[in-house]
């Protein structure tokens, strides 16, 4: 880790649904890094040992009631961290499931030394490692978003993310509406619209054997992911920077011939 970072402006926030299986090693391996203090199971309605678990283990709870959906509980996580702990400059969600790298935090914390500017840090998965079922929406979208938006990021629904806190602070208040894994591509697009700064960084791409099956579901899923980005496609700050944004990169281009 980088001296001119200090960790203790970190938390790290894990969304989970019935994760029992891989929590404890997920929390042992963070804790190689943070300390318990900087953990947060954010529950959204398990049903089995999850928060259970995360409670004789001695880290901070945020949990619905019921099962909502990860975005419904990563929303009204982010509310909560910005309003009870302000001091915090940076926080990192990944996922419970074991499919993250928790070593791979290391990385995202090099990058915010050598671009302080940064908002978000996006995790960058390998395609050829990942079932088909949870590359296909994502290439869709992605590559929507890389035409119209003039930006080059290829992994939209990668859970394993680091974000400013300000930044978040001003995406919360510009308004979040998606409550499924839509959430996090939605973030992304009030990001571009507000003018943050993204970064995306190569992480590991692990799917173990044991791994639970997959809770995306390719058809409904990659129509809320579609939904999304025609219900931002045509309202007029969606519109009016798209075209300004097409003209400013024509006008270069010109520029640049001559």
């Amino acid at each position: 880790m980088s001296s001119k970072l200090k960790t203790a402006d970190f938390l790290i926030l894990l969304p989970a649904y019935n994760e029992e299986n891989s929590l404890s090693s997920v929390i042992n391996q963070l804790g190689n890094l943070f300390s318990l203090d900087q953990l947060i199971l954010a529950d959204d309605g398990s049903t089995d040992n999850t928060s259970i678990i995360a409670k004789e283990i001695g880290i901070r709870i945020i949990r619905n009631r019921r099962n909502r959906g990860k975005g419904s509980i990563l929303r009204s996580s982010f509310i909560t961290i910005i309003k009870k702990f302000p001091t915090f400059k940076w926080v990192v969600t990944i996922d419970s499931d074991g499919q993250h790298d928790c070593q791979d935090i290391v990385r995202f914390l090099k990058t915010i030394s050598l671009n302080p500017e940064v908002d978000i840090i996006v995790g960058k998965r390998d395609y050829s490692q990942m079932p088909p079922v949870n590359w296909i929406s994502n290439k869709l979208t992605s590559r929507w978003s890389n035409y119209w938006l003039n930006w080059n990021l290829t992994d939209l629904q990668c859970g394993f993310r680091c974000y400013n806190t300000t930044a978040l602070r001003k995406i919360l208040n510009f308004g979040l509406k998606k409550n499924k894994f839509d959430l996090e591509t939605e973030i992304l697009l009030v990001a571009w619209l507000l003018d943050l700064k993204i970064v995306e960084i190569p992480i590991k791409t692990l799917y173990p054997r044991n791994r639970r099956k997959s809770r995306i579901r390719p058809v409904f899923d990659t129509m809320r992911w579609i939904l999304l980005v025609f219900q931002y496609a045509f309202t007029l700050k969606f519109v009016n920077k798209v075209w300004q944004n097409r003209f400013l990169l024509n006008l270069r281009k010109k520029r640049v011939k001559n």
